[in-house]
């Protein structure tokens, strides 16, 4: 496995860049606050201060070369729209990523786009094994964004995600080099 960081990706409609501290307040009054990503990535709402906090702390983290988390901006506004981030594991060559978007954005395939240049860049450039990732049963969604991006369903999880309702089946798919 070789570790790149978090490099800017373009696309034919999006940009995949680094988060940076002047991107809290946009952050703030779009999708993470919204009511499905609170739910599906099981947090609470932020203030403002929190995101600028966070967004420090994340600033501080990409002077790791095996540390990946973008934020995804549409190429022709520079909007945000969405964000991706990986999960290296070492020991056996793969990588879990985790992906949120913009409800106004959905169903547009923005984030099929984004996932599809992400996972080009850990099976190409990376050099990865696995890639995968899970979501709830009920999340239709994102199911579909990874079968779109030619991941294979691999099986359920039962009863393995807490969110705020109780705990949720979870569906893992993958892709093997």
């Amino acid at each position: 496995m070789e570790h790149l960081g978090t490099i800017m990706w373009t696309s034919k409609r999006l940009i995949l860049r680094r988060f940076e501290e002047k991107d809290a307040e946009e952050l703030y009054l779009g999708y993470i606050n919204q009511k499905e990503f609170l739910y599906y990535a099981n947090k609470e709402r932020k203030t403002l201060e929190e995101e600028k906090m966070s967004l420090i702390n994340i600033n501080n983290k990409y002077k790791d070369n095996n540390y990946y988390n973008w934020l995804i901006t549409l190429k022709d506004t520079r909007e945000i729209i969405g964000s991706i981030n990986l999960r290296v594991i070492e020991n056996n060559d793969s990588v879990e990523f985790n992906y949120a978007i913009d409800n106004r954005y959905t169903n547009k395939g923005y984030m099929t786009e984004a996932l599809e240049i992400v996972k080009d860049f850990c099976l190409n450039k990376l050099k990865i094994q696995r890639f995968q990732e899970g979501c709830c049963i009920e999340n239709i969604a994102s199911k579909k964004v990874m079968e779109k991006c030619k991941m294979e369903y691999e099986g359920t999880l039962r009863k393995y995600i807490k969110l705020k309702d109780g705990y949720h089946d979870m569906c893992i798919y993958s892709i093997i080099k």
